[in-house]
């Protein structure tokens, strides 16, 4: 089949493939360390139940639930999210800066969409998920890396980079226990962020917060866009990580009332509405019980998945393996030595019976390729250390055949 010239940069996710070489090793004694995924079992289901036997009771909720709604997104449940946000966020947003969109995947490509013009520059953090940036490949933009370090996206690179790129029209940054690493920016690193920001006020932001309310250790640091006083800072928030993903809802939160106008129109074209019934079913959710109290609910329960793994990792990786100690979100990032490589040694793992996405995934120019990604919110305790256990004697195995 001929297909259009742009068909050419499209490219599915590395991650989801590395997901499916696992897969296919169909074992049901693999530990995964690979996903990005929250524990199923936390899901809270008595509530959702309770919520969506609700609708079904009530022929108006029913009958709201199953039919056409706005492409905006239902407006009771995004007053629901903007109460929350300024409440939690203290964003200050009301109804014209907020549109529901179906997952943070969306809210990216509709952002793309609106703002990115064929070949243009998007930067990132170095490493970051790239597979959210998927979304932006028709445009077949430059997607430039920026170094990081404990505290974040690097500010003096990030100027060079700017300047370096002056075609450059979005910067895509997760804060908030970033994918892959975990890692959260202090208050100082964010400050400085959008001060430099302000140089250059043609260029947006793009503030992918799906993990922030996973905090477990440490105070609460504002998102960037409750410290954006110039408008340049677009934010996309879910309750993929926080509720459950299957349902798809998440939202964009603009400054711009005309932005959030152009993707509504975006939006109609691609889906008509995000799903109604899901909108409706957390609509409900929400108003029958305290979403917060499960949220802070799953922080202890990913606390200590965390740290048991970090300390099982302090005892069993041989030396000359660093990682990354997180205080929220559901990963962290583990550096070998130089000479690894992860992506040839995941079918060692594999045979092993673990796995891990390896680092090279991450990084925009394939550089990363002695790191992986590791998850510790889809596992329990025991298969943590387990896992961990088998992880170390690959690394241990790597070793000593690099030394013969």
């Amino acid at each position: 089949m001929q297909l259009a010239d742009r068909m050419s940069v499209i490219r599915g996710s590395v991650i989801r493939d590395v997901a499916t070489e696992i897969a296919s090793r169909n074992n049901p004694n693999l530990i995964k360390l690979s996903g990005g995924l929250p524990d199923e079992q936390f899901f809270p289901m008595k509530e959702l139940q309770a919520a969506a036997e609700k609708i079904f009771a009530d022929p108006l909720l029913f009958g709201e639930a199953l039919q056409y709604g706005l492409t905006k997104g239902d407006t009771e449940l995004i007053e629901l999210i903007i109460e929350r946000l300024n409440r939690n966020e203290k964003l200050g947003i009301n109804f014209d800066n907020i549109i529901i969109c179906t997952g943070c995947q969306q809210g990216i490509s509709m952002a793309c969409t609106a703002l990115l013009n064929d070949g243009e520059t998007i930067l990132i953090e170095k490493p970051s998920y790239l597979d959210g940036l998927n979304a932006a490949l028709p445009y077949n933009p430059n997607i430039v890396g920026v170094e990081t370090d404990d505290q974040g996206i690097r500010i003096d690179k990030l100027e060079e980079a700017l300047n370096a790129h002056p075609d450059t029209k979005l910067v895509y940054v997760i804060p908030n226990f970033q994918n892959p690493t975990g890692k959260a920016w202090p208050l100082e690193r964010r400050k400085a962020f959008l001060e430099l920001l302000k140089k250059y006020p043609e260029v947006k932001v793009l503030e992918d917060n799906p993990y922030g309310e996973i905090r477990f250790r440490g105070e609460h640091v504002p998102c960037l866009k409750a410290l954006d006083d110039t408008g340049q800072v677009i934010y996309l928030g879910s309750f993929s990580k926080i509720l459950c993903p299957g349902l798809r809802i998440a939202y964009i939160v603009s400054d711009s009332k005309e932005l959030i106008d152009r993707i509504e129109e975006i939006k109609e074209g691609l889906d008509l509405q995000s799903n109604q019934f899901s909108q409706v079913h957390i609509r409900e959710y929400m108003k029958m019980f305290d979403l917060d109290e499960h949220v802070r609910d799953l922080c202890k329960v990913y606390k200590g998945r965390c740290d048991a793994l970090i300390e099982m990792m302090k005892n069993e990786f041989p030396v000359g393996v660093t990682f990354t100690i997180p205080d929220g979100g559901l990963f962290l990032y583990v550096t070998c030595p130089e000479n690894f490589d992860t992506g040839k040694m995941l079918k060692d793992a594999l045979d092993a019976e673990v796995s891990y996405i390896p680092g090279a995934s991450f990084n925009a120019d394939g550089s990363g390729k002695n790191t992986m990604r590791l998850n510790f919110s889809a596992n329990d305790v025991p298969d943590l250390q387990e896992g961990i256990r088998r992880l170390a004697g690959v690394f241990k195995a790597e070793i000593a055949k690099q030394d013969k």
